[in-house]
């Protein structure tokens, strides 16, 4: 018998519909196996699909798990904030915003993943979804700085001094400029950022800078990932919260009474841009982080499952 499974498409980090970044997101992903959902995603074709199991076990937390069109990846920001938004959906959203203690959990391989939504004046539709993330775990990067220079179109004198490329633990690379017009005229070579990528196990590149276009914006940035099938993405929440926090490191935002509130813009020039709020906070354990966004779904519907070849 054929097979279908609930699937939305979903905005992330969008102040409306076809803003931000499309996630798509199967709600009932139990029984699929690796290479059926590879399949999907690969279907799908947003940079990220997100895989719901368990929904039938009130016992314990729901699983996710994320996948790009060619490969899973370890964690995915924005396609967690659209499954949690698709999932509020069907289990009815009014009465989980209803809730004091409102939160979505889900076990991934990242570890317990905690969501809460923040209800938002009219006439906002949707809520704002406050994601905790998981610890960055920079470090520095010793990738070739001059070959990634190179690859990503940039000059020596381009590179910020008071912030060294940092490696975070979904090996992603940050690499801060200095200009937000070289920011947006980057053309990267990517299909030797794909194979260098591949060398060196660096998932994404993010290139940021401080240098924005009005005060309300503290940094704007761009995300390359093409040894992972994703030319440009147009808005990485993994890659924001240890953005943040290598930020207030580097004592370029500062703290105010132990925390720092940001508001970043990422997109892909002449595309689709989203806005991603982080909260970090100074505990006695090191830095804690939480980014937001706001969702909205774009279609609703059935996929049918391929078959599987095992």
């Amino acid at each position: 018998m054929t097979r279908h499974v609930q699937f939305r498409l979903v905005d992330a980090f969008a102040d409306g519909v076809f803003r931000g970044n499309p996630a798509g997101v199967v709600l009932d992903a139990d029984g699929l196996s690796d290479e059926q959902m590879q399949a999907i995603a690969g279907e799908v074709h947003a940079s990220e699909t997100a895989f719901i199991e368990g929904g039938n076990d009130l016992h314990r937390p729901l699983h996710l798990r994320w996948f790009t069109p060619t490969v899973e990846v370890g964690f995915c920001g924005h396609a967690t904030l659209a499954a949690a938004h698709a999932w509020s959906e069907i289990a009815g959203l009014r009465s989980i915003l209803a809730r004091s203690d409102a939160a979505l959990t889900f076990e991934t391989a990242a570890g317990l993943l905690t969501l809460r939504p923040e209800p938002l004046p009219k006439p906002a539709e949707v809520p704002l979804w406050w994601l905790d993330m998981p610890d960055p775990q920079l470090k520095r990067d010793n990738t070739n700085p001059i070959k990634l220079r190179e690859l990503l179109g940039l000059a020596g004198d381009d590179l910020e001094p008071a912030a060294p490329i940092m490696r975070t633990r979904d090996d992603d690379l940050i690499v801060l400029i200095r200009s937000w017009r070289t920011l947006m005229e980057l053309r990267p070579d990517l299909r030797e950022l794909a194979r260098l990528s591949e060398r060196f196990r660096i998932r994404g590149v993010c290139v940021a800078t401080l240098d924005t276009l009005n005060d309300f914006t503290n940094v704007a940035s761009r995300f390359f990932a093409p040894a992972c099938g994703v030319d440009e993405d147009p808005v990485t929440g993994s890659i924001h919260g240890p953005l943040a926090v290598m930020l207030v490191v580097t004592e370029l935002i500062p703290l105010a009474s132990g925390s720092a509130a940001l508001h970043c813009v990422q997109g892909i020039p002449g595309g689709r841009t989203g806005m991603v709020r982080a909260l970090v906070k100074q505990t006695p354990q090191g830095y804690r982080v939480s980014i937001a966004g706001c969702c909205h779904t774009t279609i609703r519907g059935e996929i049918r499952v391929p078959q599987h070849d095992g």
